[in-house]
């Protein structure tokens, strides 16, 4: 029933053109971050000057192309020093892949930033690159975005219920497949999955938008549905399904019981998952924000993630649906054994979710 889109204001970015240019290497595989600015019409053609570590001066970067390996300098250094444009390379990131950095950022909409794969930052070094040309074009904009919302009354009401989540939108960068095409399939199968019971609980289903440019869509949800989250026993959100080989993860942020309880129920069930209890910052945390004890199932290593290659091909179906089994075994305990676990959230984790969501959209 109630099903829906339901509208919010956002700020968004897009890209569409990034060309890079090496002397002696030709193109050069990257993509731009976040809410990075243009490049002038043409592009931009600069010295390039290689930094390994974020303490940088002015005059060294003042005027070039600085690539940064590891990490990115305060930005409050870089936009007083003005390098021509900003390349981030690291160890960890075999490819280019989208850096968020959050339409809050100090840097959004100032510098013409991207990042690079990890061995062709190593070619630039090698090859003793004297200079690059950059052309980059982003649009930063105000926009309209959706979350998709839907619920299943319960038989005893609406006193208690359990909301399901996922994401759906994506970034520019690539096929999104398991960021979040996978996480969205499974908050709906698990939504389809419960609809075939006779539940006490009402199921109330969200996949939320704007999750890449600032979690909007779930501070939205969390602001109009602020009643029924009072009287929301748990959420449950999937975000990073299907890797073919690697391990399952449920992020906690709740009581220790819950934790004890997801853990006794994966032993049951056969699902193998590390069970994590912590702070964990993405949408769900406005529903913790709320008082709503969350699990995040989420599988890794996550190789692809934000970056061209995360294409339908390279997830796992039957990674997907053991996930899905157990998060409705667990829902569909929690249904029969009002109680089973304690409500809320730690004092610790409450803390951390304060401070993150004081600005009601995080700047990543």
């Amino acid at each position: 029933e109630h099903v829906d889109t339901e509208s919010f204001a956002a700020r968004g970015w897009d890209f569409s053109t990034c060309m890079v240019t090496g002397d002696r290497l030709g193109p050069i595989d990257a993509l731009p971050i976040e809410f990075s600015a243009s490049t002038p019409a043409g592009g931009i053609s600069a010295e390039l000057v290689v930094c390994e570590t974020p303490d940088v001066r002015g005059e060294q970067i003042g005027g070039r192309i600085a690539l940064f390996y590891g990490e990115l300098p305060d930005a409050r250094l870089l936009l007083d020093c003005q390098p021509a444009a900003v390349i981030l390379v690291t160890p960890d990131k075999a490819r280019a892949w989208h850096e968020i950095i959050g339409p809050d950022s100090a840097l959004s909409g100032r510098l013409p930033m991207i990042t690079l794969g990890f061995a062709d930052g190593v070619d630039l070094v090698r090859h003793g690159v004297p200079r690059l040309h950059l052309d980059i074009s982003t649009t930063i904009e105000d926009v309209t975005g959706h979350n998709v919302v839907a619920t299943i009354p319960g038989s005893a009401g609406p006193g208690r219920r359990i909301l399901v989540t996922g994401h759906y939108d994506s970034v520019p960068a690539g096929g999104a497949a398991a960021d979040n095409a996978t996480g969205a399939a499974c908050a709906l199968e698990m939504v389809r999955s419960l609809g075939q019971l006779d539940l006490d609980v009402t199921v109330d289903f969200v996949n939320f938008s704007a999750e890449e440019i600032g979690l909007y869509g779930a501070a939205a949800y969390a602001r109009q549905h602020a009643e029924a989250l009072t009287t929301t026993e748990l959420g449950i959100y999937f975000d990073g399904q299907g890797d073919f080989l690697g391990r399952n993860n449920i992020h906690v942020m709740g009581q220790q019981g819950l934790v004890e309880l997801v853990r006794t129920r994966c032993a049951e069930s056969g699902y193998a998952a590390d069970v994590h209890h912590h702070f964990t910052g993405l949408d769900q945390v406005f529903l913790s924000a709320h008082g709503v004890p969350t699990l995040w199932f989420q599988r890794s290593p996550q190789l692809t993630w934000h970056t061209r290659a995360d294409i339908s091909q390279d997830v796992s179906p039957a990674a997907m649906r053991a996930s899905i089994a157990a998060a409705v075994d667990i829902a569909r305990h929690v249904d029969a054994h009002p109680g089973c676990f304690p409500a809320g959230i730690p004092d610790d984790q409450a803390g951390q979710i304060r401070d993150y969501v004081r600005s009601g959209a995080p700047s990543w």
